[in-house]
């Protein structure tokens, strides 16, 4: 006949063991941000090392049912605490009917403990209904890389069922229930220890990711207009001279007429949103592949690729039309805009041609400003070979 396996020595030892990865948790969550659920998850193993603890008194009965009771709780707190984790990826059901699950295994395991052991096979049913209760809400849960480690810890929850309460129901004399049951106990703690780490982590390390994403995002994005700044412009602007056919793209340099007069006249607050709308209206009127700029203050720099600068002008054209009829919908004065245009000459640098456009920009302002004026030649020699008149002139 087998000699049963006496579960004091082992259930303290599980206990001593699963308080130190509770201790290990908990010193965790104090070193990083506590997102919501982690109580639950350090309570979990805080409460089952108790339970190990009380199960281990062999000559207490009513220790002994506390003990199994505590036991049956860490999988309902994992569960609670994933919804709060999640809470934008629903879980099955709702954590008042974990709460009520727990409550009633609990009393059926407890009343089972206290009635002896003619009443074992009601206190494994109830072990196993909880367990596979979490379980199946876990493998339930949504799918994805994200949740591996959730479906890990769900079939942690299982095997922690099914193995004491199996033994229990086939009345297994060679291993005590308590001890098979501290057993599964004290090894789903552990996973939910390192499941909890790992939820952390890679939620920390996404957020990290996103932080440097948004940054980069600010460092090369213009925040009022929301389109690349300076330096942005020409690393986006070289790249695609560098992929279209040489001499085939065209250059706007162009600004707010009188954009001093519209902040002294009407507040720095309608100076803001003139420059939003100038870049709405430019934006508008672009395809995919050209590349807009904010220069800085009221200048704005536009590379239309694989486009003529008499088409160019056509553009600035619209553009300013476009500004001129949404400005009383913003509560502005008629806004007029000037341009300089180029044709981006073979092997001529984005600065180069920038240069010649802010020739021809000038020039826009010496012949009254309101017209886009195109420059051909070099930068030493400049030729302002087309003036075109664009909209309203701005008071």
């Amino acid at each position: 006949m087998h000699r049963m396996v006496h579960p004091t020595d082992t259930l303290g030892m599980a206990a001593a063991g699963l308080a130190v990865a509770a201790a290990s948790l908990t010193a965790f969550g104090l070193r990083q941000r506590r997102y919501e659920g982690w109580q639950c998850w350090v309570a979990a193993l805080w409460l089952t090392a108790l339970g190990l603890v009380a199960s281990a008194a062999a000559a207490a009965l009513l220790a002994q049912a506390l003990g199994t009771a505590l036991l049956l709780q860490w999988p309902v707190c994992a569960l609670v605490g994933l919804r709060r984790f999640h809470p934008r990826q629903a879980l099955p059901g709702r954590a008042w009917a974990d709460w009520g699950v727990l409550a009633g295994a609990s009393l059926l395991a407890a009343g089972a403990t206290l009635a002896g052991p003619g009443a074992q096979g009601l206190g494994a049913a109830a072990w196993l209904g909880l367990h596979l209760y979490v379980a199946t809400v876990l493998f339930m849960g949504p799918a994805g890389r994200e949740f591996t480690p959730v479906q890990c810890l769900a079939a942690t929850v299982a095997a922690a069922g099914l193995v004491p309460a199996l033994l229990g129901l086939a009345g297994a004399d060679t291993v005590h229930p308590a001890l098979a049951q501290g057993a599964a106990a004290a090894l789903g703690g552990v996973v939910l220890a390192f499941v909890a780490i790992t939820l952390v982590c890679e939620r920390t390390e996404r957020q990290l990711r996103d932080s440097r994403r948004r940054l980069r995002v600010l460092a090369n994005v213009d925040t009022l207009t929301q389109v690349p700044n300076r330096r942005h412009f020409r690393e986006l602007a070289e790249h695609a001279l560098r992929r279209d056919e040489p001499g085939t793209a065209a250059l706007l340099i162009f600004d707010v007429d009188h954009f001093k007069q519209i902040n002294d006249l009407f507040g720095h607050a309608a100076g803001d949103r003139a420059l939003a709308l100038v870049s709405s209206a430019m934006l508008d009127h672009l395809r995919a592949h050209d590349v807009p700029g904010r220069q800085g203050g009221d200048e704005f720099v536009l590379l239309l690729r694989r486009t003529a600068a008499r088409d160019a002008m056509r553009v600035a054209g619209r553009i300013v039309h476009e500004v001129q009829r949404r400005a009383p919908l913003q509560q502005l004065p008629t806004v007029s805009l000037s341009f300089g245009v180029v044709q981006v000459g073979l092997g001529e640098s984005v600065a180069a041609a920038m240069r010649r456009a802010d020739q021809a920009l000038y020039e826009a302002k010496r012949q009254g400003r309101s017209r886009a004026v195109a420059a051909i030649g070099n930068e030493d020699r400049p030729v302002f070979a087309e003036s075109q008149r664009l909209g309203l002139i701005a008071a």
